[in-house]
């Protein structure tokens, strides 16, 4: 049985994060843990400020918002701007580049979360494993942490495709070269523009310097992969406090969804989603719909927060939303396409349906490339054209090869069972072996 535990949480204002993390921290607070959410800003180049919609979350969750003390400076105007060689980075990898750049923010997080844990006792410290500064903290007060990693791992691992550009796992001799110097790159990148600010946060907090940022994972008592080990590329060299958990899904559950068309209309429903934030998605929705107006289809587009309707010409067989609950939507789903975030793909493919896959940024090239090497779907680039992309949409609906893999993944994901669950289950574990 589980003691009730002082829990604080480190978390910042983005986009697909929060949807997964909350439905785990709601979870904790009802079984009687006592949860404080340390809630900042965007640590990413958008400098998005903590909204309403995530403090809304955090109050219907049960668990209590701590205000974020933002440093004089912004980090990110210091960052580093060098890449590999100079300021040229490899195109694969500028997205690891900025995500690198995150980092900048680890003394500020180091200073809130060692601020607030000596203000109220804390037995656990959960952090989004972006936010490497609150690890360190936690390290130094000698408090157990989690961290909840909601993309597939950045970290370089032997036997697995580097992260960022989204390759396909090795095959023969040049794939081992090819992932070998890409490991490489990730390393290098993080190691300039990553451990240089966290291992301040760590001086400051008295701790000894790392030789790479990956380390602070590795002092934490598990690293928590908000993915599920069916869809990742297989490995066997996972690092030994790493877990696929599976991704909670925050709307399951949801009213049923009452379609545009009529009854008699049996056109295949192909469900349009990308990013709920500005991601420069709004060229590619625009070619997009030039796709979808050649096919014989209805197609339903979600517009999240960043983008409105006025901005498109919308043709004839499609229908435009603010919002849609996805997982009621995609029952009745032929095909999707997406952008790739874990939470939207894993809903889609929850409930068995195919994939167009047209990734743009961050870990989104890396969630293709997997449903790519499941047969459940297709990936275009971003700069895909109407006619690559409507063809692309064709092959989908049209090879059943697709829905017939997409559904043995959905068959296998759902062995994995309720994904908050582990989650917690995990949690308890670590309050369990934690000193009382």
């Amino acid at each position: 049985m589980h003691r009730p535990a002082r829990i604080l949480a480190a978390m910042f204002q983005g986009g697909g994060n929060i949807p997964l993390i909350m439905p785990v921290m709601a979870r904790l607070v009802e079984r009687g843990h006592a949860v404080r959410i340390l809630a900042g800003p965007s640590v990413r180049h958008s400098r998005l400020q903590v909204n309403a919609g995530f403090v809304q979350r955090i109050i219907a969750s049960g668990a209590v918002q701590v205000p974020f003390r933002e440093p004089h400076s912004h980090p990110l105007d210091t960052a580093l701007k060098n890449g590999v060689l100079g300021r040229w980075v490899p195109a694969g990898f500028r997205g690891v580049t900025r995500e690198a750049q995150a980092a900048a923010w680890a003394p500020a997080w180091a200073d809130n979360v060692a601020a607030e844990s000596q203000r109220v006792a804390t037995d656990l410290v959960i952090s989004d494993f972006v936010l490497l500064g609150a690890l360190a903290a936690a390290e130094a007060l000698g408090i157990p942490s989690v961290a909840l990693m909601h993309t597939v791992t950045p970290r370089p691992i032997p036997g697995m495709p580097p992260y960022g550009p989204g390759w396909a796992p090795a095959r023969g001799p040049f794939g081992y070269v090819r992932d070998v110097f890409g490991r490489a790159t990730v390393e290098h990148i993080h190691h300039r523009h990553a451990l240089p600010p966290l291992n301040d946060a760590r001086a400051s907090r008295g701790l000894p310097p790392l030789r790479s940022p990956f380390e602070q994972y590795d002092r934490s008592a598990r690293t928590l992969m908000l993915v599920s080990a069916a869809f990742d590329h297989p490995n066997r060299d996972w690092p030994a406090n790493l877990r696929h958990v599976g991704t909670p899904i925050d709307d399951a559950g949801a009213a049923s969804w009452v379609s545009a068309w009529p009854l008699s209309d049996a056109r295949p429903l192909v469900v349009v989603s990308l990013s709920t934030l500005n991601q420069g998605q709004v060229p590619l929705l625009r070619r997009i719909l030039l796709a979808v107006a050649r096919i014989d289809a209805r197609a339903l587009v979600t517009l999240g927060p960043a983008l409105h309707a006025a901005e498109f010409d919308v043709p004839e067989n499609v229908k435009m939303e603010r919002s849609v609950p996805h997982s009621a939507v995609l029952s009745q789903a032929a095909a999707m396409v997406t952008q790739c975030g874990i939470g939207t793909l894993t809903k889609a493919l929850a409930c068995g349906v195919p994939l167009v896959c047209v990734p743009l940024v961050g870990d989104q090239p890396e969630n293709a490339a997997r449903v790519v090497a499941r047969g459940a779907g297709v990936r275009l680039r971003s700069d895909a054209q109407p006619d690559q992309i409507s063809a692309a949409i064709r092959r989908v609906l049209e090879d059943p090869r697709f829905r017939a893999a997409a559904v043995r993944l959905a068959a296998a994901m759902a062995a994995d069972g309720d994904a908050a669950e582990h989650v917690v289950k995990e949690i308890e574990a670590v309050l369990c072996t934690a000193p009382a």
